[in-house]
């Protein structure tokens, strides 16, 4: 990361008050950052704003609150906030979007850009169903339209735009076998049939039943969370997409 400017090195050594949610001095110097956005977007979670709230907004896919009314071309856009992401869209969302009716004052300087992504990063949750529900949306829309050949590959790709956070997108063809897993690559391939949960639940043979009765529905299990180590209730959307079944998990309480 690149030194800070003198101007905000200097305000965030002198700040005798940590913001909320900053630990570090480039945290601190981006919470000074963030000043300039906070006409439009709070970073508090739940507070509304003239502008969607920022609160877990790194790594969220965009368009993905229930609370805002996105424009169409956001919507249409089918990116999620990466890093990368969203120093291109504050240094100049028209161009990453063009059409979005946000207008906000451009900051181009890298280091000022790195500073508020690390403010923002402080502010995380783990993804809900609204989130899971807009990613599941995009994977089902991209599988047909663009097909197996170049929709599995971008399920698997880090910077497909079909990963965010914990959320990923995993598919199945109708006896079971891994197409796709954003979380896990390398299970392509693998018959998971006979996979089950924590507590002993068929969980693909389930999703391969209510793909062949409704098209749709969600599955509840009980399963290992990465970030935490622990095994926790997961839910999955999952769609059927002609002999393919598309799937997207969330972890919940």
């Amino acid at each position: 990361m690149k030194r800070l400017p003198a101007a905000l090195l200097g305000t965030a050594l002198l700040t005798a008050a940590l913001p909320a949610g900053a630990a570090t001095v480039e945290e601190i110097a981006g919470s000074h950052v963030f000043e300039r956005c906070k006409a439009c977007h709070s970073a508090e979670s739940g507070k509304q704003g003239f502008g969607p709230n920022l609160h877990g907004v790194v790594g969220r896919p965009a368009a993905s609150l229930p609370t805002f009314m996105y424009s169409e071309a956001l919507k249409a856009a089918n990116i999620v906030w990466t890093e990368d992401n969203l120093r291109a869209w504050i240094a100049g969302n028209d161009k990453v979007v063009p059409g979005t009716r946000m207008r906000h004052v451009a900051v181009t300087d890298r280091a000022e850009q790195d500073y508020l992504i690390a403010y923002l990063k402080t502010f995380g949750d783990s993804m809900g169903p609204e989130q899971a529900r807009v990613l599941l949306e995009r994977a089902v829309g991209k599988l047909r339209s663009d097909g197996p050949d170049k929709a599995f590959p971008a399920f698997n790709d880090p910077k497909g735009g079909f990963i965010a956070r914990d959320l990923y997108v995993f598919v199945f063809d109708m006896n079971g076998r891994y197409m796709a897993s954003g979380g896990n690559p390398r299970l392509t391939g693998s018959d998971a049939a006979n996979l089950h949960d924590a507590e002993g639940k068929a969980i693909v043979r389930e999703m391969i039943n209510i793909a062949n009765a409704a098209g749709k529905g969600e599955v509840d299990y009980m399963w290992l969370n990465r970030v935490d180590n622990r095994v926790e209730k997961k839910r999955s959307m999952i769609q059927r997409v002609g002999d393919h079944i598309v799937g997207v998990g969330y972890y919940f309480h």
